[in-house]
């Protein structure tokens, strides 16, 4: 493209350019197939960092009405290409980033409050993601009503969509973590009151949602979660769910445990680690939970040093136990 905008005239170029975006945007807009819509997306979001387009300030609405389509629609895999492709025209840096990001914005907090439609709240999600991480800055003024309501979508039926969810308050953990440390406690706070909230609702998408967030929390929120009790208070919440009936529930505590010990390894020494070994050797002589057990072991071990060494041989007995099994 940039040979060709040296070697054209000026009006020979923007015709070949306006074909070019014809094109990509035909496929995003009325492509059949979800490999078409998703290769006119990724052609306009080659075009997004395109310098030399005849009319830049009408680029970003025309990318972001062709993009609005896909979101608007049923192709899960387009979807999250198209918020990607999205979230790069929200970078700061052009005139009309503020106008698109305070309409995105108010569209999915909308989309969150409504009645319950499927693709309208994963496509919030996916867009809410990508408009966090890539302008701060403009997203900070809205963590509140995000905060409000971003529960809406931590606890859907759907796994996917609450799994979106959390990738998407990761990002927004990170904005607030860098703010000013009286908001960030007041904000964090509120979650955390969330999150238990979510423990006592009970149900399994309710704990799951709530499991996902604690996670991010104890990723992203810094030493919040070393105030008080709380750190404790999430070490025995995690375990009480170990043995949990749902699945998906016993596999987020696994995940967990050593974000829990990478957290604050003396006190999970000290407090957590046999009973959480406990929980994992067991875990290793099941052969459907072995392989996620074996991680966790290892990321364990790595968290606390030498603290592990009690349980060494152990693990070693179930390491050469599986190395059999798989020969």
């Amino acid at each position: 493209m940039l040979t060709d905008a040296e070697l054209l005239s000026s009006s020979d170029f923007a015709e070949l350019y306006a074909k070019i975006v014809a094109r990509m945007s035909a496929l995003v807009v009325s492509g059949v197939e979800s490999h078409e819509k998703i290769g006119g997306i990724h052609g306009l979001s080659q075009l997004v960092d395109f310098k030399g387009d005849p009319v830049p300030t009408a680029k970003m609405t025309r990318f972001a009405n062709c993009l609005r389509t896909v979101l608007r629609g049923t192709d899960t895999a387009a979807m999250v290409v198209a918020a990607r492709a999205l979230g790069k025209l929200a970078q700061p840096g052009s005139p009309l980033t503020a106008e698109l990001v305070d309409a995105e914005i108010s569209a999915l907090l909308e989309s969150l409050q409504v009645e319950r439609q499927e693709n309208r709240r994963f496509a919030a999600v996916l867009v809410l993601k990508e408009l966090a991480a890539n302008s701060p800055t403009l997203v900070y003024q809205y963590v509140r009503q995000i905060i409000d309501v971003i529960w809406v979508v931590l606890r859907d039926p759907k796994v996917l969509i609450r799994e979106s969810a959390a990738d998407a308050i990761s990002v927004l953990f990170e904005i607030i973590a860098e703010r000013d440390a009286t908001l960030r406690d007041q904000w964090f706070s509120k979650i955390y009151v969330e999150i238990n909230k979510g423990f006592q609702l009970s149900t399994v998408e309710t704990i799951h949602g709530s499991l996902l967030a604690l996670k991010e929390l104890l990723l992203k929120g810094g030493m919040f979660m070393q105030s008080g009790t709380r750190y404790l208070d999430a070490c025995e919440k995690i375990f009480s769910y170990r043995e949990h009936r749902e699945p998906l529930v016993r596999k987020e505590v696994t995940i967990i445990i050593p974000i829990l010990a990478a957290y604050y390894p003396t006190e999970f020494s000290q407090q957590y680690l046999h009973k959480f070994m406990m929980q994992l050797q067991g875990q290793l002589k099941r052969e459907r939970d072995r392989n996620p057990a074996f991680v966790a072991v290892g990321k364990v071990a790595s968290a606390v040093g030498s603290a592990i060494d009690p349980y060494l041989d152990a693990i070693l007995v179930y390491i050469r136990e599986g190395l059999s099994v798989k020969a």
